[in-house]
């Protein structure tokens, strides 16, 4: 009996250790999903500079937000989504990716001035991931049709974030509690940055490209904010240690059997 218990305690010691050192926990940021025993909720907003907002503002850009609870503030030129996902490594608490759902319309008039055709599309989906240096690579969606009729569906990388413009939090302390996380200085991808244009047929050299293009360096400024509460109820049902038991007893009967 004393090889079987021996057993049981390894075999149970090899489970414990395997969960720890587990690479990543994503977690559903809905505030149901338990993780560690705490819940998720958080929001990405992503406020334009100054230069993509004089871009817009030259094109007659009409802006506004797609997806479930996405807003749209013309006041502070600010477009928020909800976070669906969070993923976090399980040993040291560092964030590592936040996805979140939904984001900007923007719709422009064609400009024979500007030298655009004009068009209407939808941008976001953003998946923040942060990198091994501190940076932050950003993925995302452009989807629209230019009044040409010109079609863009384009999903990649749609913005990049130096690790000098990365501030706040990146990582959980295990702990409840609000994390806020900072990107600045968010640049745009060359590949994201024709997608965009395609989307508001713009002529390259054109006045609208160039107005555009003056923003490709800082499109704005990512603010993340993710609320931890402590989870209520997450206890495991009295089934659940039932079937434990019969687990530990089944590992337990084999090895004594193989002792024999």
């Amino acid at each position: 009996m004393k090889f079987a218990m021996k057993s049981i305690v390894a075999a149970t010691a090899f489970v414990a250790m395997g969960v720890a050192s587990a690479a990543t926990v994503t977690v559903t940021a809905d505030g149901t999903t338990v993780s560690n025993g705490f819940t998720a909720t958080g929001s990405g907003a992503l406020t334009f500079s100054d230069n993509l907002v004089g871009a817009l503002t030259l094109g007659n850009v009409t802006v506004g937000a797609f997806g479930t609870g996405a807003t749209w503030d013309a006041a502070t030129n600010t477009v928020t989504a909800k976070m669906s996902t969070i993923s976090y490594e399980s040993t040291t608490g560092k964030v590592t990716q936040v996805v979140t759902s939904g984001g900007a319309t923007q719709t422009m008039a064609a400009s024979t001035t500007l030298k655009a055709d004009g068009g209407s599309g939808q941008v976001g989906n953003l998946d923040v991931r942060f990198n091994a240096d501190g940076s932050a690579s950003v993925y995302g969606t452009i989807t629209g049709t230019s009044n040409k009729g010109v079609a863009v569906n384009f999903s990649d990388v749609l913005f990049t974030v130096a690790a000098a413009d990365v501030s706040g939090a990146t990582s959980w302390t295990n702990a409840a509690g609000t994390y806020n996380t900072t990107l600045s200085n968010v640049a745009i991808t060359s590949a994201g940055f024709t997608a965009l244009a395609k989307v508001f047929g713009l002529t390259a050299g054109g006045l609208g490209y160039i107005s555009l293009q003056g923003a490709a360096a800082n499109f704005g400024t990512i603010n993340s904010s993710i609320v931890v509460s402590k989870a209520v109820g997450a206890v495991p049902e009295p089934s659940t240690y039932a079937l434990m038991g019969l687990g530990l007893v089944g590992m337990g009967l084999v090895a004594r059997r193989r002792a024999k």
